[in-house]
């Protein structure tokens, strides 16, 4: 009986050892389950981690040609070319003037004054500036009119003279904001040039001494702050650089790495990248001033335009009489990423407007698509010079006036 019990008693405790090591081959299967589980989790994270590198590091050669697919009209809308009537053609009185829009009204300069007319061609108000040798400047509701080569300058807008200022110094080139803030630059006894900013009421905030020649600004359009195209010669060697400025804070925020072009003017953009136009090349700079990518002009350089999305030139080789219009995104961060179109003749003029690259030649006005599609056309009866757009219509300026398009693009 004794030995019964005793054999019992062993029974149970090879069972209890036997339920043990089971169990405790269970919690270690389970560890290893949940070990091969975070392994699995760390894994995957990695490769996500690596393909997600591996898109940021390339995508500037696929970006572009994936953006081609999307991008891409289904059709090209043809207008009709009619011009339309009513108080079209507009006759300005002088034969040399320009034509802007200002928000939704038309509005042309001649050597002596302003004329604001409404989409209808209709005459609004017209205010004389007296300037011997007037620039102007169109942001907003605004008209930035300057006295080039002298000190005086004034600011309109529909309702008419908001304020007028006499600089210190000859006046060399200005800028106006969407808010209205206003730049003069003007030459100095002490620097290459000089600016002074004024508020929307004409008041002085913020001045600029410069060391190099200021060739043009571009004001943020809170009015915070700007870009500027400065140059330098040495040696007989032009080479250009963009500087940020803050209209809050003294001295230059930013000044970005030497370009050899004369910058003619530059934008920040939408992307956040600075879109410059050269003389003989286009560049995008990063905002702390690096250079991302750049294309070189084969040719010469016969019209820019610059928007926060886009930037486009005609240029012209003397070598073959082509021209091409080239586009670049406000995104474009390799060479590559700049879009050529060939097959554009005698250009007259190139604008970007509502996400389009309108171009204007000699008998076809053309808008074309970022990814250099052509998204609309229509054909012109007579030959015009400039453009502008406001509201689904080109008001087209030519020697015998200004005629009225509608053009669906």
């Amino acid at each position: 009986m004794a030995d019964k019990n005793k054999s019992n008693g062993t029974n149970k405790k090879t069972q209890q050892g036997t339920k043990r090591a089971v169990h405790t081959d269970i919690k270690t299967v389970r560890k290893n389950e949940r070990t091969i589980r975070t392994l699995k989790r760390i894994l995957a994270a990695l490769i996500v981690l690596f393909i997600g590198l591996l898109i940021y590091a390339t995508y500037p050669f696929w970006l572009p040609k994936l953006e081609d697919i999307f991008d891409k009209p289904a059709a090209t809308i043809s207008n009709d070319g009619e011009t339309e009537s009513g108080n079209f053609p507009i006759e300005p009185d002088e034969e040399d003037y320009e034509i802007y829009a200002v928000k939704n009204n038309l509005v042309t300069a001649d050597a002596y004054s302003l004329v604001f007319y409404d989409e209808n061609g209709k005459e609004r108000e017209s205010y004389s500036h007296s300037f011997s040798n007037p620039v102007e400047r169109i942001s907003g509701k605004r008209v930035l009119v300057f006295d080039s080569g002298n000190t005086d300058f004034k600011v309109y807008n529909k309702s008419g003279e908001i304020y007028s200022k006499t600089a210190d110094d000859s006046i060399l080139t200005g800028a106006i904001g969407e808010d209205g803030t206003a730049a003069i630059v003007t030459t100095s006894d002490k620097y290459a040039s000089a600016m002074t900013v004024y508020d929307k009421e004409g008041t002085v905030i913020y001045q600029y001494n410069c060391t190099r020649r200021i060739m043009s600004v571009s004001i943020e359009d809170d009015g915070s702050g700007c870009c500027v195209c400065t140059f330098l010669s040495q040696e007989g060697q032009i080479f250009s650089q963009v500087s940020r400025l803050d209209f809050s804070t003294d001295g230059e925020q930013m000044v970005s790495e030497n370009m050899d072009i004369l910058a003619l003017d530059c934008v920040l953009n939408s992307a956040g990248n600075i879109l410059v136009v050269g003389d003989t090349a286009m560049y995008t700079l990063s905002n702390e001033g690096e250079i991302l990518s750049s294309y070189e002009y084969d040719g010469e350089l016969v019209d820019y335009e610059l928007d926060k999305d886009c930037s486009a030139a005609i240029i012209y080789s003397s070598t073959t009489s082509n021209e091409m219009l080239i586009i670049a995104e406000a995104s474009a961060q390799s060479d590559e990423s700049y879009r050529k179109v060939e097959d554009v003749e005698n250009v007259k003029r190139v604008a970007i407007e509502d996400d389009r690259v309108i171009v204007l030649s000699s008998d076809e006005i053309r808008a074309y698509a970022y990814s250099a599609t052509v998204a609309a056309t229509a054909e012109l009866d007579r030959e015009y010079t400039d453009f502008v757009y406001i509201n689904g219509a080109l008001y087209l300026a030519g020697k015998h006036g200004i005629d009225k398009l509608v053009f669906e693009m």
